[in-house]
C-alpha cells in the first residue's frame, strides 16, 4: 500500500478517543505528510474533531496525526505537542508497530485521540507519561487512566511480574492489557464493577498470565477478554456476572477450573472453546443458552449434563468433548 493510501486508510477510520469522541462529520484528505524527528505524520483537516463547537468554529483548524514511529528509536520517547505549527492531536492504531526498542511514551495534552490498545503495540513499553495538565487522561505509576483515575486505560505491554490495580479505579478499558506477554499476576480491588466495556479483550494475549483475582463486585466481563491467556489455571467469576461473553477463554489451553455461579443465564459463542484440560462440576442451573462452539474440543468435560432450564444451544457446542444433551428443545449441534 503506498503512502497516500495508508495515510487516507487511517484517517478514515475513525479515531477512538478515550472520552469525548464523536465523529459523524466526513473527514477531510490529508493535507500534508512526512517525518519529523523520531516520528512519522499526517497533517489533516480537522472539521470533524469539534468538541461540542459548531462546525464553522474550527473549520479552517489543521492538526497532526502520528502515523508512526521510526524503527531504529530506542529508549524514552516524546510525543510533540506540535509539528510544523500544526497540534499534534491524535495517534494511529498502529503507529508504535516497529518501536520495539522503546521503554517509554510520553504524551502532551495535545493529544486528545488514540485508539484502545494503541499504545500497547509498544513491545518493551514500561512507562507511560501523561501530561499534568491533560484534560482526559492521567498516569499512577507509569499506567495510564482517565482524568479521573478511575478508569485504567493502557498498562505498559514491557511491564512483567504482578500487578495490584490502584483501588480508585472502578472501570477497566478495552484492550487495556493486551499484548502484555510478561504479565504474571493481576489482583483487581473491590472498586471494580466493569471489566472491558462490551469490547473486552482486556487481557488477550497475555501469555505468562498464570493468575487473576476477580472481586464481587464485578457486574460485566467483556468478550475475549481472556482469549488466548495460555498460562492461566483457574478463573473465579464473580457472582454478580450474569453473561460469559464471546470467546472469553478461546484458546486457553491450560485452563483447568472455572467457577460458573448460578446466575448465569448466557455462555457465548466460542467462550470456552480450545480449553482442552477445563473441568466443570456441573453447569449452572439458572443457565438458558449456550452458544455456538462454546465448549469445543473441551476434553475434559466428562460426566456432565446440561440442564434442562438450557433452552438453546448453538451449533457444535459440546463438539468434541463428552458432554450429555438431554430435551433441549433448540439444540442445533452438541457433540
Amino acid at each position: 500500500m503506498n503512502t497516500k493510501n495508508l495515510i487516507l486508510t487511517i484517517l478514515t477510520a475513525t479515531f477512538v478517543q478515550v472520552g469525548l469522541l464523536s465523529a459523524s462529520d466526513p473527514i477531510e484528505p490529508y493535507l500534508e505528510s512526512g517525518t519529523s524527528g523520531q516520528f512519522r505524520y499526517a497533517i489533516y483537516n480537522n472539521q470533524w474533531l469539534l468538541h461540542g463547537q459548531q462546525w464553522f468554529d474550527e473549520k479552517h483548524i489543521t492538526r497532526v496525526a502520528i502515523t508512526g514511529v521510526l524503527p531504529e528509536v530506542q529508549g524514552k520517547i516524546a510525543i510533540p505537542s506540535s509539528i510544523k505549527g500544526h497540534e499534534v492531536y491524535g495517534i494511529d492504531d498502529n503507529a508504535f508497530e516497529s518501536c520495539k526498542g522503546v521503554t517509554e511514551i510520553r504524551l502532551p495534552k495535545t493529544v486528545r485521540f488514540l485508539r484502545p490498545g494503541t499504545l500497547n503495540r509498544c513491545d518493551g513499553l514500561q512507562r507511560i507519561v501523561v501530561a499534568e495538565d491533560h484534560p482526559d487522561f492521567a498516569t499512577a505509576d507509569g499506567v495510564m487512566f482517565n482524568k479521573q483515575k478511575t478508569k485504567l486505560l493502557a498498562f505498559g505491554s514491557g511491564r512483567g511480574g504482578e500487578y495490584i490495580i490502584p483501588s480508585h479505579t472502578t472501570e477497566i478499558g478495552p484492550n487495556a492489557f493486551a499484548g502484555c506477554t510478561q504479565l504474571r499476576s493481576v489482583i483487581v480491588p473491590e472498586s471494580v464493577t466493569d471489566i472491558g466495556g462490551h469490547t473486552g479483550t482486556v487481557f488477550s494475549g497475555c501469555h505468562s498470565l498464570e493468575r487473576i483475582e476477580l472481586p464481587a463486585t464485578v457486574t460485566n466481563i467483556g468478550q475475549k477478554s481472556f482469549q488466548d491467556c495460555s498460562n492461566l489455571t483457574e478463573v473465579v467469576i464473580p457472582a454478580k456476572v450474569t453473561t460469559i461473553p464471546f470467546g472469553l477463554f478461546w484458546k486457553c489451553s491450560r485452563l483447568t477450573t472455572v467457577v460458573l455461579p448460578d446466575g448465569i443465564t448466557s455462555i457465548g459463542n466460542y467462550a470456552f472453546a480450545d480449553c482442552a484440560q477445563l473441568t466443570l462440576e456441573q453447569f449452572p442451573k439458572s443457565l438458558a443458552k449456550v452458544g455456538a462452539y462454546a465448549f469445543k474440543d473441551c476434553k475434559g468435560l466428562r460426566g456432565l449434563t446440561v440442564p434442562k432450564s438450557v433452552v438453546t444451544i448453538g451449533r457444535s457446542a459440546f463438539r468434541g468433548s463428552e458432554v450429555k444433551i438431554v430435551n433441549s428443545p433448540d439444540a442445533s449441534g452438541g457433540n
